[in-house]
């Protein structure tokens, strides 16, 4: 991956980040505030801390591999459910306020991400497969 490409996939991350945050947040905050908890914020830096992880870890994979497998999707997607329930158990543990709120938020923001996940393995798969047909057909022409 390239390093251009890197960045504009954290500043889609973050941007997507900041704009559910922010709008989500504002939502609980005004309209539903009964359920809005003051660890809100920590969901969507828990999830943006977590995507960038999982950005350099895929990076470091494709470096050393030259195509990603469905192999390491799954477990890229293993280990943000994991985290997300280690999350959940720490809040609970230590914060204990409000926890349907705070699971529900923090499931949203999971399927959020799992979405943008999908969609990002999609193009990369597109992409890869358009190199693979065009690399066959030069092997054939000559």
């Amino acid at each position: 991956m390239s390093s251009k490409l890197k960045l504009r996939l954290f500043g889609w991350i973050t941007f997507i980040n900041v704009t559910v945050g922010i709008s989500l947040g504002g939502l609980l905050y005004t309209i539903w505030p009964d359920h809005y908890f003051r660890w809100f914020p920590s969901i969507p830096l828990f999830y943006c801390l977590v995507d960038l992880a999982m950005v350099h870890c895929l990076d470091s994979v494709k470096r050393h591999k030259r195509d990603m497998s469905i192999t390491v999707f799954m477990v890229v997607r293993m280990c943000r459910f994991v985290l997300a329930c280690v999350f959940l158990w720490m809040y609970a543990s230590w914060v204990g306020e409000r926890m349907k709120a705070f699971g529900f938020t923090l499931m949203l923001f999971y399927f959020i991400h799992l979405v943008i996940e999908t969609y990002t393995n999609y193009l990369y798969e597109k992409k890869r497969l358009k190199r693979l047909k065009e690399e066959k057909n030069g092997q054939s022409k000559v």
